[in-house]
């Protein structure tokens, strides 16, 4: 079964929202393991610990149909393929 044009726009917004999120997720459990290692740290010094560094923003809709655009550029090969040049090397 094919999908329609809708339908396959539909998957790209699905697609690249599972994609920002997932990633968003990934840097704060990554910011809150480092946070929480320089307390531990600091407290093994006996100094301040350090403030909560915060959190990156969730993505925004606009970020989410950004990334869709560009998964539909990939797909549907808009975008030119970047050029390659071979040169080999001389023997002299």
């Amino acid at each position: 079964m094919s999908m329609t044009p809708f339908e396959i726009r539909l998957e790209l917004l699905k697609m690249a929202k599972d994609m920002l999120t997932d990633d968003y997720f990934g840097q704060r459990e990554m910011i809150s393991n480092n946070w929480q290692t320089e307390i531990e740290n600091s407290r093994l010094k006996g100094e301040t610990p350090p403030k909560h560094p915060g959190f990156p923003d969730f993505p925004s809709e606009s970020k989410i149909i950004e990334k869709a655009a560009a998964l539909n550029g990939f797909v549907s090969q808009t975008t030119p393929a970047p050029e390659v040049k071979i040169t080999r090397k001389s023997n002299s």
